[in-house]
């Protein structure tokens, strides 16, 4: 007699649709996009060392261009780096105006609470002062 094997339940393996799909896409939108962009730099910087060699009066405007061709992707991150600077000051404007109040509020909640923390201390404590300074008058009349 043959024995039979209960196939196995494989959520996220590579015979999946949405696995496939997934490699499909990440291949497509992610790494080509990214290997086209290396390999354009790579050429103009390539044709900018090319023209530099070639002609020996513009070897200073191939590396003028060669220079501007370095500065360009620094310039687009500081624009990022502004953009989240910007926001971040936007964001913390908008939450300095809100807070006040809710800090207010904290702060009124906690004075209550220290209000009522030192009257049920002083409730608590009364009785046995009282029996104290009672004893303490008997014993000072004995003698």
């Amino acid at each position: 007699m043959e024995k039979t094997s209960i196939p196995r339940y494989v959520p996220y393996g590579p015979e999946r649709e949405s696995t496939l799909k997934h490699r499909r896409d990440l291949n497509r939108q992610i790494i080509l996009p990214i290997v086209l962009a290396t390999l354009a730099a790579v050429g103009l910087a390539i044709l900018s060392g090319l023209a530099a060699t070639t002609n020996s009066s513009s070897v200073s405007l191939w590396a003028d261009i060669s220079l501007i061709w370095l500065i360009i992707p620094m310039m687009f991150m500081a624009l990022v780096i502004m953009a989240l600077a910007i926001a971040l000051v936007y964001g913390l404007n908008r939450l300095l105006k809100v807070t006040p109040h809710y800090t207010g509020l904290a702060q009124y909640y906690t004075f209550w609470f220290n209000a009522q923390v030192t009257i049920w201390a002083d409730k608590l404590v009364q009785p046995v002062l009282f029996i104290k300074s009672w004893l303490a008058s008997i014993s000072k009349h004995e003698e």
